[in-house]
């Protein structure tokens, strides 16, 4: 049982059991109390039984350092007072007292036994010069901080900026047939001062990016029929482009499952079908393809033709995939291949018109971000798609209505092959590609109108 004195003893200890704490903090490395977690308290019992063989709990010490609040402010037994001052490099609790003479001027406040707030830095002996210290030390910080963002800035300022041309991305082998292995190397001009680890490449496939060093070589597999357009990079800006090339024999068919990059599916057998182009369920199954996923289904027919991709028409009738298990958007897309860029029509189901988007050479549409509700069309029975591109200028026409109109500037060059995907199970019912400067019509298989 304490006495009346011991309580007052105590009463009056508060102010040194608060220094000794904090000398304790400062000493374990984290002087700021209010900031301790569980697990600080956990170590600090281990490197108090340590040093002073003394073994004081997580919890005590909590209730000491006011982390537990109680209703009233623990005061720990002799002890443990012994063995926090023993800590701090004093012989016991009366030695740190003594070297520890309260000022005349406390006020009494502050010995509240009940005050149960974690204990804050609080130096009532020269508190004049330690309110300097730390203003001199926030002081130092502050400039510190701001010599590191000028030196930033600098540093920002002369950073290279490489145009493009200043930089080559050399390709050994860019033609092939499906699949390919495409070798490339970075080509520098004489005396570059760009920093090499600040160049990537963009194959264009829709893999990750890759490092390129010069001097070393990066290999990429390219396993869908079609052209890709590999992209040198500096600092994430395009430096040069150089198309990659895997060409078809005809009409192809491979599937792919979404989200899975490591594996495409080539599928054989014959693609057209009393007159159309599909495939059916057990050509999918036969080809290892999961029904149940999400797929995608890519007709490819990759060759150059002798048609210039700013004067053509497209016509064709499609038929997308009914409903079935991760099939909801019934969607097509319809790719012509460029010299170094491409045209990209994608239509959709009305309501999945946000994920629709557009590509006309540097044109781009996206329906996240744009209304493309116009695209909106259930092909599901069967309907119609006219892309029409006049100098430069695009008209499209689904099922006869005019659906989207636009016009780029940077030409797309002769066409080098057109590949049409649905998600799901789709099929060509009729194509023809006309080239509106000769007049020419090319049907790739299809029959020739009577």
């Amino acid at each position: 049982m304490i006495t009346k004195n011991e309580q007052y003893e105590n009463k009056e200890s508060f102010y040194h059991l608060e220094i000794c704490c904090r000398h304790a903090a400062e000493k374990y490395g984290k002087p700021i109390i209010s900031e301790w977690i569980n697990g600080d308290y956990i170590k600090f019992s281990g490197k108090l039984s340590k040093h002073t063989e003394v073994y004081i709990s997580a919890s005590t010490l909590k209730r000491i350092f006011g982390k537990l609040k109680t209703s009233g402010r623990y005061y720990p037994q002799k002890a443990t007072r012994d063995a926090l001052a023993n800590y701090t490099g004093f012989t016991d609790w009366e030695t740190f007292i003594h070297k520890h003479p309260r000022p005349a001027k406390q006020e009494d406040g502050n010995l509240n036994p009940s005050v149960n707030s974690p204990i804050e830095p609080s130096f009532p002996k020269n508190s004049n010069n330690s309110r300097k210290l730390i203003r001199w030390l926030l002081l130092i910080i502050l400039l510190v901080a701001s010599g590191i963002v000028i030196w930033q800035l600098q540093k920002k300022g002369k950073e290279v900026i490489l145009k493009p041309g200043e930089a080559k991305l050399i390709c050994n082998n860019p033609e092939g047939e499906s699949p390919h292995s495409a070798v490339f190397k970075l080509q520098l001009p004489a005396g570059s001062s760009a920093s090499t680890e600040k160049f990537t490449i963009d194959f264009g496939d829709g893999h990750f990016e890759r490092k390129i060093l010069p001097g070393f070589l990066v290999t990429h597999f390219y396993e869908v029929p079609g052209r890709y357009y590999a992209v040198l990079k500096y600092n994430s800006l395009g430096l040069d482009t150089i198309p990659i090339y895997l060409k078809t024999n005809g009409w192809s068919a491979t599937a792919t499952i979404q989200h899975d990059t490591t594996r495409v599916y080539p599928i054989n057998g014959i693609l057209f079908k009393s007159g159309n182009i599909f495939v059916t369920p057990n050509e999918l199954l036969h080809a290892g393809v999961d029904t149940n996923r999400t797929f995608f289904v890519h007709f490819a027919n990759i060759k150059p033709l002798a048609i210039s991709g700013d004067d053509f028409e497209l016509s064709t009738k499609v038929t997308t995939s009914l409903p079935r298990p991760g099939i909801r958007c019934s969607q097509v897309n319809i790719t012509l291949y460029g010299e170094k860029s491409d045209h990209l029509v994608v239509i959709l189901k009305p309501g999945c018109v946000s994920w629709a988007y557009l590509r006309f050479s540097e044109i781009f549409k996206d329906g996240e971000r744009e209304d493309l509700g116009s695209l909106g069309t259930d092909l599901t029975k069967g309907g119609k798609i006219k892309l029409q591109v006049i100098n430069k200028k695009v008209k499209i026409w689904v099922n006869d209505k005019m659906a989207h109109q636009n016009k780029y500037e940077i030409p797309l060059g002769k066409l080098y092959g057109i590949k049409f995907t649905f998600a799901g199970i789709g099929k060509i019912n009729d194509f023809c590609l006309t080239d509106l400067k000769s007049r020419k019509l090319y049907f790739d298989g299809f029959k020739t109108p009577n």
